[in-house]
């Protein structure tokens, strides 16, 4: 049946039946998700554009004609709806490869793993534009993916796909936010379906884990220091901006691998979007020998290659400086002394300065002596500086003195007092960081299965610090927030020797032979939690106390629930044992493994309690 538009046109409960139709039909489309809005102008956004230009918060990819973002338009007639369309993309990987040392691997975003979503989009809505065209041959339409003038984010949020989350995302109830977006406008009048009311709630943890505190606010996104527009740069970085990238090539998914609701909401079905392990986390170095031609036959299907290889190579070059590889410091030199381009002159000589070692260092020495270009001479000068630290001594007063002011005055994004290892405390959403006397300190890595689930278990150089319920590849963001907030984000590597007799006490507990641990712990928290903590470990194999039974015993009676938070944020679980703690009326509550991990680890040791009136 065909639809004409136009002064005879159909009843509206007509369109509604169209509107049931595509949705009916999205999926054989390729689209997950479908939606419908008015094409009335989105003026309240109008004014939340201007005051992120005024900040200057844009990343400078937007369409620079606010009102062009706002209204929606079509070419000679008026446009009467929008179309929202979204399609999921992988979040997980099978078998991801591991960084090994000398074999180093970067990471890129999971919009990037599979082909271009740019191209599958498209593709998904000319075969939307050609269904409706069948039914409507007279209709206009005009299809955006990404790069049109509209927010794309505020037309799903408008006909229903999802909610704006604090984290600028829109997130769907069935899908989370791993969907890519896309927008139709058109001149049939298409009844709106109604916006969803879910929202965030009191959660921060997005804000919170931003590497780089570039989530200022709820909704609120300064492009400038967000690490997945840094990625996409082609010029210097500056040292906070290199140490925060840590291994990332393209994009970073922290905001999105904490978000709750993502938690469990894993889709496969679009096999366009399916990583190849060797593209998504590929080998480091064999990225600085690539040619322009060999760039685009490797990645040149996937959205990361759009600003082309040098962000790509520069990012390279930073993973291995933040990997202090010492098995990239011969490419590295050969970067700083032959390349021709001064961002990976510069950005290699940051490098060689993090790893360190006689053959950085004369190779540094080497190109201070040629070097032309100013930036990449000051690079050098730093690098130096941190191998040679007697000729730091040789900085402009001028300099100096600009410094030791911007110390003083606790200025965003100083150097806190001429110390490059130190990064600022003052940065908005993000916890200060505890540098370690001695510098940034390593974690180690490795992962153990168990009765209830993978675990991945670090240590510090001083003994175990942390135990997370998930994989190494699941807990990434989490782990890297502990350590910019409790080590300095010294970085971190996988030593299974280190870990192994941890893990095979762990593996003794499971197997109920083991009753007690004898492992060093390094715990580090505020002094109350500290004190909870020791608490905790005198809690005797198969019994279990009360949290009021917790707070009493430090001499804190009133503190029962601070003791609960303090509880919660335990760590290192299992090992110092926090499910030993249940509720007075024997509730396994407060455990942040959830209620059935506490259950299991509590039958394990036989020490279910008994629930009071039941």
């Amino acid at each position: 049946m065909t639809y004409t538009l136009g002064s005879y046109a159909p009843p509206p409960s007509v369109w509604e039946e169209l509107k049931q139709e595509l949705k009916a039909v999205a999926p054989e489309l390729g689209i997950d998700d479908i939606g419908f809005a008015s094409a009335e102008p989105f003026q309240s956004l109008k004014g939340i554009l201007q005051s992120h230009r005024d900040k200057g918060f844009e990343s400078g990819f937007e369409e620079p004609d606010l009102d062009k973002r706002v209204t929606p338009a079509l070419p000679g007639t008026e446009p009467k709806s929008l179309i929202a369309i979204a399609i999921t993309y992988h979040s997980k990987m099978e078998n991801p490869p591991k960084s090994e040392p000398g074999k180093y691997r970067g990471i890129m975003a999971r919009s990037a793993w599979g082909r271009d979503y740019h191209h599958v989009l498209r593709e998904a809505m000319s075969r939307l534009e050609a269904y409706i065209k069948e039914r409507v041959p007279d209709a206009e339409l005009e299809s955006m993916v990404d790069t049109g003038a509209l927010v794309d984010r505020a037309v799903s949020q408008r006909a229903g796909i999802g909610f704006s989350a604090k984290n600028c995302a829109i997130i769907s109830p069935k899908f989370g936010s791993w969907i890519f977006l896309g927008e139709m406008v058109t001149n049939i009048p298409f009844p709106p379906d109604t916006p969803i009311t879910e929202d965030c709630g009191e959660c921060t943890k997005c804000i919170d884990a931003c590497p780089t505190g570039a989530l200022v606010g709820p909704g609120q996104l300064n492009a400038q220091r967000c690490v997945s527009f840094l990625t996409q740069t082609k010029g210097f970085l500056d040292e906070e901006a290199m140490r925060k990238i840590g291994n990332r090539l393209y994009g970073c998914d922290t905001c999105q691998i904490v978000c709750p609701k993502n938690r469990g909401k894993s889709w496969t079905h679009q096999e366009d979007f399916k990583p190849d392990p060797e593209k998504a986390k590929p080998l480091l170095l064999p990225i600085l020998d690539m040619s322009n031609r060999e760039f685009k036959e490797t990645f040149g299907d996937t959205s990361a290659a759009w600003r082309g290889r040098k962000p790509i190579q520069r990012n390279a070059v930073i993973a291995l400086g933040n990997f202090k590889d010492i098995s990239a410091v011969p490419k590295l030199s050969e970067v700083l002394l032959k390349d021709p381009r001064p961002e990976l002159r510069g950005t290699a000589a940051w490098a060689l300065g993090r790893i360190g070692g006689e053959e950085a260092l004369n190779n540094l020495e080497k190109s201070m002596k040629s070097e032309g270009d100013s930036q990449v001479r000051d690079m050098l000068q730093q690098a130096l500086n941190k191998l040679k630290p007697e000729q730091a001594g040789n900085e402009a007063p001028a300099q100096a003195q600009a410094a030791a002011e911007a110390s003083s005055a606790g200025v965003p994004g100083s150097s806190n007092g001429g110390n490059p290892e130190q990064e600022s405390s003052v940065i908005q959403g993000v916890e200060p960081m505890a540098i370690p006397e001695g510098g940034p300190e390593m974690l180690y890595y490795d992962e153990v299965q168990s009765p209830i689930g993978p675990l991945t278990v670090c240590a510090t150089e001083k003994g175990l610090c942390l135990i997370e319920f998930g994989s190494f590849y699941v807990k990434e963001a989490v782990i890297q927030q502990w350590s910019r907030t409790w080590a300095g984000n010294g970085g971190y590597q996988r030593d299974e020797a280190r870990l192994a007799p941890a893990i095979t006490q762990l593996k003794q507990y499971f197997a109920g032979e083991l009753k007690a641990f004898d492992v060093q712990l390094d715990m580090r928290g505020t002094s109350f939690q500290l004190q909870v903590w020791e608490a905790l470990k005198s809690i005797p194999y198969g019994t279990v106390c009360s949290y009021k039974d917790v707070a009493e015993s430090i001499g804190r009676p009133k503190a029962v629930r601070a003791v609960g938070g303090a509880n919660n944020k335990n760590p290192v679980p299992i090992i110092v044992p926090c499910h030993r703690v249940v509720g007075t009326d024997g509730a396994l509550i407060g455990y942040a493994g959830g209620p059935e991990i506490k259950r299991t680890l509590l039958t394990i040791e036989g020490a279910m309690p008994d629930r009071k009136g039941s």
